[in-house]
């Protein structure tokens, strides 16, 4: 085995830049673990119809390590403050890249760590390709980052819309500490918006609390309240209501 290579931490060494986008290929999240087998372009610039053969749903186009700011129709951008140097895998969300650590995606989250066990690629190794999460919104992962990567380990100071982000997200990947988390900070305005998140998310032990205080309320539910609700919950809170007057 070749010995380690030693670098100095002294001195003005060039950054590292983690990934070349102009070499990267780009592939969609699902298509990881579809029965095909991954095939990445070796072009260093994918064409449309490579692009779909590894059913990428959307490719806006890439950014160079230069700087220079993309030409029309080429707008990938890296992330001012969720693109790290010692990253090693990147996420485009939305024609964003995050550059950051496959660790804590691989640890936590069995939705990731099934993809990327598939890869077969060491948990130590810069992944060669850009991940593509086409149906996440950048608020929402901004978010669930801000969490991964805290400013202040003791106060997150997030709004209630970006924990109903990490929410949803923590969720939908089986970050489970996290959505203990979320569960614990967001604090819903309303009966009502107790009620969305508990039918959405499956909070049982929200759901009664909820129901009861939009049951009590001197204010009826609003059409658009309704149309939000199911069935069964307009029908229990419009009979609850009824009752009592």
């Amino acid at each position: 085995m070749a010995p380690p290579h030693i670098v100095s931490w002294a001195g003005n060494e060039p950054p590292l830049s983690p990934l070349s986008t102009t070499t990267a290929s780009v592939v969609s999240i699902d298509s990881i673990t579809s029965d095909t087998s991954l095939t990445i372009p070796e072009s260093s610039h994918p064409t449309l119809s490579q692009v779909k053969s590894i059913n990428v749903p959307t490719i806006l186009g890439y950014r160079g390590e230069s700087g220079v700011q993309p030409a029309r129709g080429d707008p990938f951008t890296r992330h001012d403050k969720y693109y790290f140097k010692d990253g090693n895998i990147t996420f485009l969300v939305d024609g964003t890249l995050y550059c950051v650590h496959r660790y804590f995606f691989g640890r936590d989250s069995t939705y990731f760590s099934t993809r990327l066990d598939h890869l077969g690629i060491r948990e130590h190794e810069a992944l060669s390709i850009i991940v593509s999460l086409a149906d996440v919104e950048r608020k929402d992962f901004e978010a669930f980052l801000s969490v991964l990567y805290p400013d202040d380990f003791e106060e997150h100071g997030l709004s209630y819309e970006q924990w109903k982000s990490v929410l949803h997200l923590s969720t939908r990947w089986g970050f489970a500490s996290i959505r203990k988390l979320a569960l614990r900070t967001i604090n819903p305005p309303t009966p009502f918006d107790q009620l969305l998140l508990a039918r959405s998310y499956s909070i049982d032990d929200w759901v009664l609390p909820a129901l009861a205080a939009l049951c009590e309320r001197t204010v009826p539910l609003s059409l658009n309240e309704a149309r939000l609700m199911s069935v069964e919950d307009v029908v229990l809170v419009t009979t609850v209501r009824e009752d009592i007057r």
